[in-house]
């Protein structure tokens, strides 16, 4: 190939670069006047302007309304926990007015005996009088004498005796049921112990169903379940005839029903001292360390001898945000319950 032929080529070659460049240009500035052309200019919308102005009124006014609804909400949360407060503290006053009629009732029964007492001596008194007067027939009027003094002295005792009442006592649960959890405690000799009253009862319907089979040939059973931490609960079933009134008529069937329960400790002296279960690592503070104070009461069953533990308790209780109930029992008497709640039941 000759240098002519090579410089012929190039040049047709750069004949071509530079039309397309020419080609880019042209369409370059057809699209700007294209795009110039359809540039439009928005004015404002005097109606839209009305409608943002409403709206921005609109959430304006919704802020306040909101402002004012977390305003309410924060008073009422206050006067909820002043009302809160407030039925803690009857909760609390109900709960020592029980505890001082018990006392009162044991000052009674006490008086009562007394009075008893000096009656019968009296008495025994006027009967040794009067063998005397058989007896000395000739000191019969001294024995006289002082056989009207005694008299008078039984009717100065008598009068002066206030009237003694009896009161009929059963004892009842005080406790916030609204929004608390309840755990239960027995204080008997000054000993505190836990008694796993939820426990038992979940125990006691799982295997409900297997003992109920036991009443196809008699009417009632006695079950035992247990030891748990140291109590068996016994549960007594019982068939019982149920009459419905259907289209046909009343029809009778048989169903198991439940009568009631009773707790029996694994021992009478078992628990901690009130001063072992405010340790650390005691069963009490262990217990009630899974359960959140506000929500939980504390039930108590306590005996007659374990009173001034049950202040000192009370006190801690109340003083570590919990609620208190008090079930007092008789000695003698256990923990037991049925369709309608707790009761004593005798030992």
């Amino acid at each position: 190939m000759s240098m002519k032929q090579i410089t012929t080529g190039q040049d047709s070659f750069l004949d071509i670069v530079a039309n397309l460049v020419g080609i880019l240009i042209i369409l370059v500035v057809v699209v700007g006047a294209q795009a110039s052309a359809s540039w439009v200019k928005l004015e404002p919308n005097t109606e839209l302007l009305d409608q943002i102005e409403e709206l921005e009124s609109e959430f304006s006014r919704a802020t306040d309304v909101m402002a004012k609804l977390d305003a309410d909400n924060t008073h009422l949360e206050q006067q909820q926990l002043k009302e809160n407060q407030l039925a803690a503290a009857l909760t609390d006053q109900r709960h020592q007015m029980l505890m001082e009629l018990e006392i009162v009732k044991r000052e009674i029964d006490k008086k009562q005996a007394q009075r008893e007492a000096k009656m019968a001596e009296i008495d025994e008194q006027a009967r040794e009088i009067f063998q005397k007067k058989s007896e000395f027939s000739r000191n019969r009027q001294q024995l006289e004498r002082e056989l009207d003094g005694l008299r008078r002295a039984t009717n100065a005792v008598t009068a002066n005796e206030p009237k003694t009442e009896v009161i009929k006592h059963f004892p009842n649960p005080i406790a916030k049921t609204v929004f608390s959890e309840e755990v239960h405690f027995r204080l008997d000799n000054g000993k505190l112990s836990y008694v796993p009253m939820d426990e038992l009862i979940t125990r006691m319907k799982s295997e409900w169903k297997v003992k109920a089979e036991k009443l196809q040939q008699a009417n009632r059973t006695i079950e035992t379940i247990g030891p748990i931490r140291n109590y068996r609960m016994q549960y007594e079933l019982a068939v019982e005839d149920v009459t419905q009134s259907t289209n046909v008529g009343p029809v009778s069937r048989k169903t198991v029903s439940f009568q009631h329960f009773v707790l029996l400790p694994a021992s009478l002296t078992m628990g901690e001292t009130i001063a072992e279960a405010l340790q650390d690592g005691s069963e009490f503070l262990d217990t009630l360390s899974r359960h959140e104070p506000r929500k939980t009461t504390v039930s108590i069953w306590v005996y007659p001898d374990s009173y001034e533990e049950h202040n000192q308790l009370k006190n801690w209780i109340h003083e570590n945000g919990f609620q208190m109930a008090s079930w007092p029992l008789d000695h003698g008497k256990k923990i037991s319950g049925g369709p309608n709640g707790f009761r004593t039941s005798a030992q």
